[in-house]
């Protein structure tokens, strides 16, 4: 969720993408993820990478949900999600809300299919197919760690990390996730 209170996280999360070091930090956070894992992690733009990996470390003592903190934003696929439909979704969500979700409603009316790859697959490349990515960011990673084999307490936390917390696991990361 991005409100005004989060703005001085994104904005430490991005000098932390600019620091010429985060990649060597990424590959030495991925070594305690699977081989697939680690390449879902390390394949995210500068910025998630920077994010996951401040995320992670408000939760590191729980080596589930730091694993979890570092694949929780894999489904914000590079390919699919660009600046462009990233600082417009971010600016909406802040200055007008009701635009954002007329948008939304939109894109997933335009939507085609029964699982969320298919109907992403569906919308043409673009804004259209960048906010949908936004907005199913967490399936799609839960979809992606489900594919690789991970264990299912991560796959649940990863994939329903937008959602409304169900238990103290889900309600730490969502925290730590919402202040960055």
């Amino acid at each position: 969720m991005n409100t005004w209170r989060n703005l001085p996280g994104k904005a430490f999360v991005t000098l932390a993408s600019l620091d010429p070091g985060l990649r060597g930090r990424a590959r030495r956070a991925a070594a305690g993820l699977s081989p697939g894992e680690a390449g879902l992690f390390l394949a995210m733009a500068r910025y998630d990478l920077a994010h996951s990996l401040a995320v992670a470390a408000r939760v590191e003592e729980d080596p589930l949900l730091r694993r979890a903190a570092l694949l929780h934003d894999t489904g914000k696929l590079r390919s699919e999600l660009g600046l462009y439909a990233r600082w417009l979704y971010t600016a909406l969500e802040i200055t007008s809300p009701s635009l954002l979700g007329k948008l939304e409603r939109r894109v997933e009316a335009d939507a085609e299919g029964s699982g969320v790859m298919e109907r992403m697959a569906s919308l043409p490349r673009g804004w259209r197919r960048g906010l949908f990515v936004q907005l199913h960011h967490a399936e799609i990673a839960g979809r992606l760690l489900e594919a690789l084999g991970s264990d299912d307490m991560l796959v649940a936390l990863v994939g329903s990390h937008q959602d409304e917390p169900r238990d103290a696991s889900a309600r730490r990361l969502r925290e730590a996730d919402d202040r960055l």
